[in-house]
């Protein structure tokens, strides 16, 4: 409920043309096969992440995992830690992602919010053509 939520909201605010991934859909930029203009898969064509941000995902993505190993915080909430990686083919494309994911859904103690940012935006992979930024986030939910 909280992943799809968050997916949710980011889709809403973030441009169209920024996909955003579910956990179940880690796989699939790196899956991806090139395809031609009418959507048909391209013979010969290329595979994997850098075809997927060309094709698919030109201005960057955003992956929503599940959220990790929690505790339980004076028995009344769970607190966990939540990541999202904002995935581009440029450092300047990925942090602007970062920038935005970390407005819409991050609180600082002024604003208050139950998902504070955890740890700033970090690169956490960079080669020639894919520039990966992570950020975590704290969830905290009460118990019913």
């Amino acid at each position: 409920m909280l992943v799809q939520d968050i997916q949710q909201r980011l889709r809403a605010a973030l441009p169209g043309t920024v996909p955003v991934l579910l956990p179940q859909e880690l796989t699939v930029p790196a899956e991806w096969e090139e395809e031609t203009p009418d959507g048909e898969i391209k013979e010969g064509g290329g595979r994997g992440l850098h075809v997927y941000l060309r094709q698919k995902a030109p201005q960057g993505y955003v992956q929503v995992y599940d959220p990790g190993f929690g505790f339980t915080v004076g028995g009344w909430a769970d607190n966990q830690t939540l990541q999202i990686d904002c995935i581009a083919p440029t450092d300047t494309l990925a942090f602007a992602l970062a920038r935005q994911v970390r407005s819409l859904i991050g609180s600082t103690p002024r604003r208050g919010g139950t998902r504070p940012v955890s740890s700033p935006p970090l690169i956490t992979h960079r080669d020639a053509q894919v520039v990966r930024v992570t950020l975590q986030f704290n969830v905290r939910s009460a118990h019913p």
